[in-house]
């Protein structure tokens, strides 16, 4: 998308009401797609001729040729990962090679976009926790679960159902003793965003694993832990690789809080040894 790329590289010779409305159309591409001149002008609070001017300026092109670019961008870029992928199956020798190159890719870019400082922070919540509460619906809802998992490991006590409407009714109870954990790749899923919602006004605090994109749950969340937006939800085959990127976040911090809880691998492992022992 050469506009975005022109908006990008003048951004910081531009004044302060052109960097509002860069920073709109960069951070927020599929609002601005959708917005009318004035709609936009409103959400930024700069007139619609400021708004004119700067396109026409940085892009040379006109407000509605700019949404069009900036749409059949999106669509281009989406199209072409999902073919890219769609056709290492024609050719299964090379196949495996592709998805563990990409995994590696994603799980670097996982650490590129967050840097451990965010981990640290989520670690010492987690731990700290009375409760702990999830939401997640389809694909996020596996990830959750083998968060879940893990976490029952470690003795922390969590609150999680797979019924979307019963997930919006337990963030009833959530208080600020405990901590929610959102996890949505698109960071839109309404059921996940009205839970949190909900439970925020108690007091507790929210943790997000979701894309690297403006969106309503990376608003609501008082910690991020972000996922490179390699696919794009509207053409995505699959959520293979945010998938990948998702878990590679949920091993990080249990391994983070597996460690705060004993030095001893042994020790840690003794412990269900014993108990699964009883159901042979």
């Amino acid at each position: 998308m050469q506009s975005l790329r022109l908006i990008e590289r003048n951004y910081d010779m531009m004044t302060d009401t052109e960097k509002v409305i860069a920073n709109y159309i960069l951070k927020d591409t599929d609002k601005f797609v959708k917005a009318n001149i004035h709609e936009m002008a409103k959400t930024i609070n700069v007139s619609s001729t400021s708004i004119s001017r700067f396109v026409r300026k940085y892009c040379n092109l006109s407000f509605a040729e700019l949404k069009i670019e900036v749409a059949s961008g999106i669509n281009n870029d989406a199209y072409d990962n999902a073919n890219k992928i769609f056709n290492w199956a024609d050719s299964f020798n090379e196949m495996p090679n592709n998805i563990i190159s990409s995994i590696s890719k994603t799980c670097k870019d996982v650490m590129g976009v967050n840097g451990i400082r965010p981990f640290k922070q989520a670690i010492e919540w987690i731990n700290a926790a009375n409760t702990v509460f999830f939401f997640g619906v389809g694909a996020s809802g596996i990830v959750v679960m083998d968060f879940m998992q893990k976490l029952i490991r470690l003795e922390k006590r969590c609150v999680y159902s797979i019924d979307s409407n019963f997930g919006v009714l337990n963030s009833r109870i959530a208080t600020k003793e405990d901590i929610i954990i959102a996890i949505s790749f698109s960071g839109k899923t309404k059921e996940v965003n009205l839970a949190v919602k909900e439970a925020k006004k108690n007091g507790a605090k929210c943790i997000a694993i979701t894309r690297n994109f403006k969106s309503e749950l990376e608003a609501l969340a008082d910690l991020k832990l972000l996922v490179p937006s390699t696919e794009l939800n509207a053409t995505r085959l699959a959520p293979i690789f945010s998938r990948y990127g998702q878990l590679f976040i949920v091993d990080i911090l249990f391994l983070g809080l597996a460690k705060q809880k004993t030095d001893s691998i042994d020790e840690f492992m003794d412990q269900y040894d014993n108990l699964l022992s009883k159901l042979k």
